[in-house]
């Protein structure tokens, strides 16, 4: 188990640095998908300090969406796909990987304000779970978390889209809806 943990760390810190494909998914889908959640979770989440909670969280996941965006480069193919968009192509980079852990040790550490109790082994597991989504679209979908980590997953998620928007117009192109 401990060697495949560590071929995924491997996999998922060698993809921060290689270029990778802009997609819908990425930019689109996950952040609507965890705004879902948050909707679909908010049975428990009833009192004033969750709440006050969720707002720490939004102000929190932007700042490190701000941070994972900082150092992040776009590349254009200068190809386009079936549907004439450009294909263009990110490449993450430390600042991405340092503010995936922050979020990483945030989710935990609500959980744990919450009640749970975990050791080294239940960390192994949701450090696995959390790089299994990283890595693969199904892992995301079928996941499962609290409403504290969907919100966090949306404030990065949401926030990271907007910076890189903003930065490379180019990427609204490259992800624009098609129909053939």
């Amino acid at each position: 188990m401990i060697i495949f943990i560590i071929l995924l760390i491997y996999k998922f810190i060698k993809g921060t640095f290689e270029y990778e494909k802009v997609t819908q998914f990425e930019l689109v889908i996950i952040p609507v998908y965890s705004i879902i959640m948050v909707l679909l979770n908010l049975n428990d989440m009833p009192s004033i300090t969750a709440i006050g909670i969720a707002i720490i969280l939004l102000l929190i996941g932007t700042a490190i969406e701000f941070l994972q965006a900082s150092k992040t480069q776009i590349k254009d193919t200068g190809k386009f796909d079936s549907y004439n968009r450009p294909i263009l192509e990110v490449k993450r980079n430390l600042p991405y990987l340092v503010g995936w852990i922050g979020s990483f040790l945030i989710a935990i550490s609500i959980e744990i304000f919450y009640g749970s109790h975990f050791n080294a082994e239940e960390i192994s597991r949701e450090l696995l779970a959390e790089i299994l989504k990283g890595l693969s679209v199904i892992a995301f979908l079928g996941g499962h978390g609290t409403w504290s980590v969907w919100i966090l997953n949306f404030a990065t998620s949401f926030s990271y889209g907007c910076c890189l928007m903003i930065r490379y117009p180019k990427i609204k192109e490259a992800i624009r809806q098609k129909i053939k």
